[in-house]
């Protein structure tokens, strides 16, 4: 019994050492966006999990399909359900590595590549894309603007008003702003 209490006392100490390396957010925003003959189909999930350990550059993302809100309510309800199936495909996300050189204990702005398996709609797709990786006193941002073709993840072209819409590519915006792990602990415990 005293052995036990020796080896955690020593080795509790050192798993907030790691948990404190580690940046974390969970009001991460990534937003969707596609123009449309009638209506641009537009949302936002500002709900998204993100978790990036800068000693390996491992980040993912997760997010439920649900926070997703759209400018159009009854729109947002029919890509719900049609298109998205939230109902069976209930959450999206990312897991990788950021590739490039940072230095988290220098403030800049970072030129990366995110490479990972990205999954929509139940498909896990592999993908490489460009971003930023911005350091301040504050904590970390990560910035990223892409293309995602609807097809490569089995999701149908929507219909709105009756009209298929043109574009068969969504733009996807990502904008996270994490802290180190302890920091985030202790402005939750202020909200």
């Amino acid at each position: 019994m005293k052995t036990l209490l020796i080896i955690c006392t020593i080795l509790l100490p050192l798993s907030g050492v790691v948990a404190q390396n580690k940046y974390t957010s969970t009001k991460g925003f990534v937003s969707f966006f596609a123009k449309a003959p009638v209506a641009d189909v537009d949302a936002k999930n500002n709900k998204v999990k993100v978790a990036l350990n800068p000693s390996d550059g491992e980040v993912t993302f997760d997010m439920a399909m649900k926070d997703f809100e759209f400018k159009n309510g009854k729109m947002g309800r029919d890509a719900e359900k049609k298109y998205l199936e939230t109902e069976k495909y209930t959450t999206a996300g990312f897991k990788g590595k950021i590739l490039g050189k940072i230095d988290y204990d220098k403030p800049g702005s970072y030129p990366v590549t995110a490479k990972g398996k990205l999954k929509i709609h139940g498909v896990e797709k592999e993908v490489s894309e460009k971003g930023t990786v911005v350091v301040d006193k504050e904590g970390v941002k990560l910035l990223s603007d892409f293309t995602v073709a609807l097809a490569d993840y089995k999701i149908e072209t929507p219909k709105i008003l009756g009209q298929k819409m043109t574009a068969e590519k969504i733009q996807v915006k990502i904008d996270a702003k994490l802290m180190k792990g302890a920091k985030e602990v202790a402005s939750k415990k202020k909200d």
